[in-house]
């Protein structure tokens, strides 16, 4: 299936979500794959994880991004060399990406019961008055939220329940406002958060 969502949202940010239920032939016929691109999918052994790695790069393919413009950072993000910003994520069955000309982060988790046995790791107790703590869909975008928001930082010293502080919700869980305090410094973020029965999305950016 082509893109699910494909939009604009906040100032100089765009985002696009792929439903993956073709073959892995399909993206091959449809990608020119770089010499890097195989290297990275020969190394794969998962079918599910091919086809995730090759829907990013349909994806980006539609911004009219060369695949040889897409690099890999030494802490492992993504970069393009036409100093635009990208943000990757996939999880069961979809992939997505968000592309920016500020640093912005998305993260796309499907469902899992195993959240609520790991809330305790992520969840702060002035979140816990601003959801349901039981509740899988609540906990999953809380994840989310907070997985969106390391994508930003790109530092592997961040706690995401003493760092990261989701302090308000809009329009039913559409929008947050977010606080990642880190070393002395608040910096503050809005979310864009697309709930559906099978995924959950977030796409955040520093609110300026």
């Amino acid at each position: 299936m082509p893109i699910q969502i494909q939009k604009s949202i906040f100032e100089n940010v765009s985002f696009s979500i792929w439903e993956i239920d073709e073959s892995e032939d399909f993206f091959y016929s449809n990608i020119n794959l770089t010499e890097n691109c195989k290297k990275r999918l020969n190394s794969m052994n998962s079918s599910q994880k091919r086809k995730q790695f090759l829907a990013v790069r349909k994806l980006i393919k539609l911004y009219d991004i060369d695949l040889n413009d897409l690099e890999y950072n030494p802490n492992g993000a993504p970069e393009l060399k036409n100093g635009k910003k990208i943000s990757i994520s996939h999880t069961n069955g979809f992939s997505a990406i968000a592309i920016s000309e500020k640093p912005a982060g998305i993260d796309i988790q499907d469902y899992r019961k195993k959240i609520l046995s790991v809330s305790h790791k992520f969840l702060n107790e002035s979140e816990k008055k601003i959801i349901n703590s039981k509740s899988i869909k609540e906990l999953t975008l809380i994840w989310s939220i907070k997985e969106s928001i390391y994508k930003t930082y790109q530092k592997s010293d961040l706690s995401f329940k003493r760092d990261i502080e989701i302090k308000s919700f809009e329009d039913d869980f559409k929008y947050s406002s977010v606080i990642l305090n880190k070393s002395n410094k608040k910096t503050f973020f809005k979310s864009k958060n697309i709930i559906q029965s099978d995924y959950i999305c977030s796409i955040v950016t520093e609110n300026e």
